[in-house]
């Protein structure tokens, strides 16, 4: 404000000397801050955290397909005809599908492949895991690899392993910040021909 203002040179001063203090009241009250910055404001989230997440987990059924298989499409397409071969998954008797849902409705799904492998005893494949892509940002992802990772140890599966495509960069950082480390990369993985990252995550069992 110039020299006509409502405070002069001096309330100038006075105002920006409370402001290099570091009030945050009196910093508001000189800007006016409207609703939406007051809510972007560090201090006010901390007051004011987001709800916690109320989830349900569950055995996907056949009345969920449908479900799985649009998801399957959105998010997965670029690498193939995943909504058709994510289906065909889901029928067979060692794959384990676990719907998750928020107030009766899907928020995502993920697929556990429970056979081992020859090379290897004791492990699990993750074969899919996904989130509708307007829910994302929530945690929900986070909660529901938890979730297939206590499954799995359940099922006395010492080592959960995946593969993610090389070009996925927020998912290959995804599972590394969830304890999954790199393996192997392998060629020509996906039916459109793109490479795939093998990464693997140890279950030690207990809580």
């Amino acid at each position: 404000m110039g020299r006509g203002g409502r405070y002069g040179k001096y309330g100038e001063y006075k105002r920006f000397d409370r402001l290099q203090r570091g009030s945050i009241r009196d910093f508001i009250h000189a800007r006016r801050l409207d609703s939406r910055s007051l809510r972007a404001y560090p201090g006010n989230y901390r007051r004011n955290p987001p709800p916690p997440l109320k989830l349900a987990f569950r055995k996907a059924n056949s009345a969920d397909l449908p479900s799985i298989i649009e998801l399957s499409k959105r998010v997965f397409s670029i690498y193939g005809p995943y909504d058709e071969i994510i289906a065909g998954w889901a029928s067979l008797a060692h794959t384990a599908t676990v719907v998750v849902e928020e107030m009766g409705q899907p928020r995502g799904f993920a697929m556990i492949n429970l056979a081992p492998r020859a090379q290897d005893r004791a492990n699990g494949e993750l074969l899919a895991i996904a989130i509708f892509p307007e829910f994302h940002g929530r945690g929900i992802g986070k909660k529901l690899l938890k979730y297939m990772e206590d499954l799995a140890r359940s099922l006395s599966i010492g080592e959960l392993f995946l593969h993610t495509a090389v070009n996925n960069e927020s998912a290959r950082r995804f599972f590394m910040e969830n304890g999954f480390l790199p393996r192997d990369v392998v060629g020509c993985y996906y039916p459109l021909g793109q490479k795939a990252m093998e990464m693997s995550k140890k279950l030690p069992s207990g809580p």
